[in-house]
């Protein structure tokens, strides 16, 4: 059998018909049978109670106790306990107590408290006073309350559609859980029917109500594809998910049009001069966006090394668009890259390193550097001689310098030299030849010469240059001292 809950009011009506039904039924009697009267009076000694409807996780419960068959002045309490969730004995430390003073049969309440997880919770209640009143136990009828999980709400909006090689992304909101947890699984789907493997699938961890986002995704096909997002749930929570092909969960991805792009250097240029690029755009849907310019060199040959200059150009239409004119500060051959980078509906286009027509020389203007000599000191037959040469003012210069002795009686430096010295260069700097040691008196003299390179004009000294001359005199024993 089941007894149906009545809520207070309802139980202290009863209460006070039953309490006046037994009174005048214990004064009828008084006269002949007192021992009756006491055992109707025993009877109202109780304490019933009712509990709170049940409620979804978040919500308040309370305990609501009537107590009857005591003095009406007789002052005492009432202490209510609520166990749970699932603790059917009561056996555990309660979730809550509340100790309410009594003055009287009257309805008291065990104030509210919320739960904080889900599950079945038990009251029980007991009187302190003069009188001795029976407790309401564990499991009495009308004592539990059932607390149930929320059931929160999950609400999303897809990202725009986009062209083929735009991102796409989900967005969900979720409301109505009590503190939830746990996570959000996002899954796109190429299938109408969400029946083939997801095509991406990503999962945000979820840390109470509000909006959260997918990582974004890029396809790699056009068509039409679907969004589904899925909420775990948790111990507060029941799951919560969207179906496939919910409002607002599709997403377009549409094919671009593919351009092309060619592209003329500018001309040869000698050091100095200014270069360009021009790319030819053809084939796009309108196309907007940007081309972009790089120069790579000198001499780097796949463009792997560091760009010289990079220039954006707006482009607004298939046309033709120019650089900005460079000027490079060194020789050597450049190479250009035009990219266009694609727009809403143009796809990417680009040439590449090395492409015809993309290199430009920039030939070296040789500077002219300068070359000073100055030739060892007067010496003896037989003691070595050398000369020295400065090179200065050179643009990183490489190559030789050769230095000719032309031997005593030579004065224009016709004949065959009677001993030459080659030494190598390595930018700008002091040299010196190799040593000769002369077996012959008389007047030497040095010519130094720069072969020169690329980059740098070929110098040399002159014959009968004083600082280039050495006397070589014989050895005696009185003889005048060579110079100092």
């Amino acid at each position: 059998m089941t007894t149906a809950r009545l809520n207070p009011t309802t139980r202290r009506a009863a209460h006070t018909a039953l309490l006046s039904l037994a009174l005048v039924t214990g004064a009828a009697t008084a006269a002949t049978a007192a021992p009756v009267a006491g055992l109707n009076k025993a009877a109202l000694q109780e304490l019933t109670t009712v509990a709170s409807p049940d409620v979804t996780i978040g919500g308040s419960v309370f305990d609501t106790a009537t107590l009857a068959g005591v003095g009406a002045a007789e002052a005492g309490s009432i202490t209510f306990n609520l166990y749970g969730p699932n603790d059917a004995t009561c056996a555990t430390t309660p979730v809550f107590t509340a100790t309410v003073p009594t003055t009287g049969p009257d309805d008291y309440g065990s104030g509210t408290t919320v739960p904080t997880a889900p599950g079945t919770y038990r009251w029980t209640a007991a009187y302190t006073g003069t009188t001795t009143v029976p407790p309401s136990l564990c499991n009495a009828a009308d004592e539990d309350v059932v607390v149930s999980q929320a059931t929160p709400t999950l609400r999303t909006l897809a990202s725009d559609d986009v062209p083929l090689g735009g991102s796409v992304f989900d967005r969900a909101r979720l409301t109505n859980g009590f503190q939830p947890t746990g996570t959000i699984t996002f899954n796109l789907y190429p299938d109408v029917v969400c029946e083939e493997a997801p095509v991406f699938t990503t999962t945000e961890t979820v840390n109470g109500n509000g909006p959260y986002q997918s990582d974004p995704f890029t396809p790699t096909a056009v068509g039409t594809y679907h969004w589904r997002a899925d909420y775990s749930g948790d111990a507060n929570n029941t799951i919560a998910g969207t179906a496939c092909n919910d409002p607002n969960e599709d997403v377009v991805v549409s094919a671009l049009a593919t351009p092309a792009i060619s592209t003329q250097a500018s001309a040869d240029v000698d050091l100095g001069g200014t270069i360009s690029d021009t790319a030819t755009l053809t084939g796009g849907d309108d196309p907007t966006g940007e081309i972009t310019f790089t120069l790579y060199g000198p001499d780097d040959a796949d463009c792997s090394g560091e760009p010289v200059v990079t220039d954006g150009v707006t482009v607004d239409g298939n046309g033709s668009y120019t650089s900005a004119g460079i000027t490079p500060t060194a020789p050597g051959t450049y190479r250009w890259i035009a990219a266009y980078g694609g727009d809403a509906n143009n796809a990417e286009a680009t040439t590449a390193c090395n492409d015809e027509n993309e290199s430009v020389v920039v030939r070296a203007v040789p500077v002219t550097p300068t070359l000073t000599t100055e030739a060892s000191r007067d010496t003896f037959v037989g003691k070595p001689v050398y000369d020295t040469a400065t090179l200065a003012g050179g643009a990183e210069p490489t190559g030789t310098i050769t230095f000719s002795l032309y031997g005593p009686g030579d004065a224009t430096c016709s004949r065959t030299p009677v001993f030459t010295s080659t030494v190598t260069i390595n930018g700008n700097g002091v040299y010196p030849s190799g040593t000769f040691r002369p077996g012959t008196p008389g007047t030497y003299q040095w010519v130094a010469a720069y072969s020169g390179d690329s980059d740098n004009e070929a110098v040399s000294t002159d014959c009968g240059d004083p600082a280039e001359q050495v006397v070589v005199r014989k050895k005696t024993p009185y003889g005048p001292k060579p110079r100092p």
